[in-house]
């Protein structure tokens, strides 16, 4: 049974239970089922037939999370647009993708530019509470066919420079079997419901939130689903729900102990989970003596279709105090190796390389390169080391020095930009920019100024935290920034 025909049959069992929880309501599986047929009937009315492309602005909302069901049970494309990303970005997102549909909430839909980037596309806007959808407009059928892609989705860069990841319907089906979904939703794999919910606060543009979001629904298991993280609203699911399992990634886990929530109330959790970052040992060890609550890390990328190694609660049983921070271990129908940055022979056990990874989920049979830094030791157990590239990884969402930089540079009164991380306890990493103004600019900008253009044109966690105006950058001899000179000067400056 492939992963669409599996959807169908999980929506078809009890029509009347509880699917979804948001802000305090649900929604039934049965509203899941109206949402499909609503929205398929739109999209094959517009030309968009199996395998179609349909950009989905996605958010972590009930019609939302229908929305992206519908299209992988019809056996078309989904394609993310990020609501996180500056009005431009989308636009040009969207002109540039050959979409057959754009779907999303009236917002969304109606910010600047978008009408006009999907002027080819139909534009089918979302209900907010019913099951219905409306065609804003027909589009004109010459999206480009996806067939046997089930997520086109815009990578954070794991293997490289962000770029559209094609996750074939094959691959999304062996990541989700690869971790025993078909075992839990019943020893002979028929489909069930099950009882205990899934928490997802996970932005669903994000391959964490998607993967969970349709892997609740091939398993049967109700989801909880939350716009926006607080440590409040995950402590009182928790609570309510008696959750046996959540995640947290380093960002949340952090906010959580920060906000000082009570171990008595996540007293029904046996695990915690953490990936989309690296885990800090201290971190873990902290969080773990706090609560009692293992916490299993994985290591994964939107180019796996999900997490490729991870701990489970045997290895944590036996193996925590030894190999604490590392990223677990290979997951069923996988392989990783480390090799050489200069010669490209493989690494033996023990030694630091760059990180490949070949995965029944990946689908070539080939070994794909990373752009992380690791160590794979006797045990094989997996430690990232670091990375090859200069992406600052921020709360879990990666940032590119060089996209940041060309957006400053692209201000009027700019002459060069550069930017570098800087240490931040609660996200781990921030990006700081200094520039250099044009010496015959007459209308200097301020900073503030500057990071108003920059908010403009990039997502929120893109935007720089501080920008300082310098008459120079640090520079080698040949004139390369000098790159801990500046993160130093640019520390001082914003007091740390």
């Amino acid at each position: 049974m492939n992963i669409s025909e599996r959807i169908r049959q999980v929506l078809a069992i009890d029509p009347d239970a509880t699917a979804i929880e948001f802000v305090g309501h649900s929604w039934s599986w049965g509203y899941l089922s109206d949402v499909l047929g609503s929205l398929d009937a739109a999209l094959t009315a517009a030309g968009a037939g199996a395998g179609a492309s349909v950009g989905l602005l996605a958010r972590n909302r009930p019609p939302h999370f229908g929305a992206l069901i519908a299209v992988i049970a019809t056996g078309r494309c989904v394609v993310t647009l990020s609501p996180m990303l500056a009005d431009s970005q989308i636009a040009t997102d969207i002109a540039a993708l050959e979409l057959h549909a754009v779907v999303g909430s009236a917002d969304d839909l109606a910010r600047p530019g978008i009408r006009e980037a999907a002027a080819r596309s139909a534009m089918i806007r979302l209900d907010d509470e019913g099951a219905a959808v409306t065609v804003i407009s027909g589009g004109t059928g010459g999206g480009r066919n996806r067939t046997g892609i089930a997520i086109e989705m815009l990578s954070s860069g794991t293997t490289g420079t962000p770029k559209r990841i094609p996750l074939r319907y094959a691959s999304l089906q062996a990541a989700i079997e690869a971790t025993d979904t078909v075992k839990r939703a019943g020893e002979d794999g028929t489909a069930r419901l099950q009882k205990h919910p899934a928490l997802i606060w996970n932005p669903l543009v994000h391959i964490a939130g998607m993967y969970f979001a349709i892997d609740s629904v091939y398993s049967g298991r109700p989801t909880v689903l939350m716009e926006r993280f607080s440590p409040e609203s995950w402590a009182q699911t928790v609570e309510e729900h008696q959750l046996y399992v959540s995640s947290l990634n380093p960002t949340a886990m952090r906010m959580v102990m920060d906000a000082n929530i009570a171990p008595e109330r996540l007293a029904s959790l046996r695990i915690v989970r953490s990936g989309t970052a690296a885990l800090p040992p201290d971190l873990q060890a902290a969080f773990e003596d706090r609560y009692g609550k293992p916490v299993l890390a994985t290591y994964g990328a939107t180019e796996f279709a999900g997490a490729v190694a991870g701990w489970t609660l045997d290895d944590h049983r036996k193996y925590r105090q030894a190999k604490l921070g590392s990223s677990g271990r290979a997951h069923r129908g996988v392989q990783l190796r480390t090799i050489d940055r200069e010669t490209g022979s493989v690494q033996p056990p023990g030694e630091e390389g760059v990180l490949e990874v070949r995965a029944d989920q990946i689908g070539t049979g080939d070994w794909v390169r990373t752009t992380d830094l690791a160590m794979i030791d006797e045990d094989g157990f997996l430690w990232i080391r670091g990375r090859i590239d200069d992406a600052i990884v921020r709360g879990g969402f990666k940032v590119h020095p060089a996209k940041v930089q060309a957006v400053l540079e692209a201000h009027p009164a700019v002459r060069e930009a550069a930017v570098v991380d800087l240490p931040d306890r609660r996200v781990g990493a921030v990006p700081a920019a200094a520039v250099c103004l044009a010496r015959d600019v007459a209308d200097r900008p301020t900073p503030d100024e500057l990071l108003e253009f920059a908010r403009e044109r990039l997502a929120p966690y893109e935007v720089p935290v501080k920008i300082v105006i310098a008459d120079d950058l640090p520079r080698t001899p040949s004139l390369k920034v000098v790159r801990p000179a500046l993160r130093e000067m640019l520390a001082a400056a914003a007091g740390g």
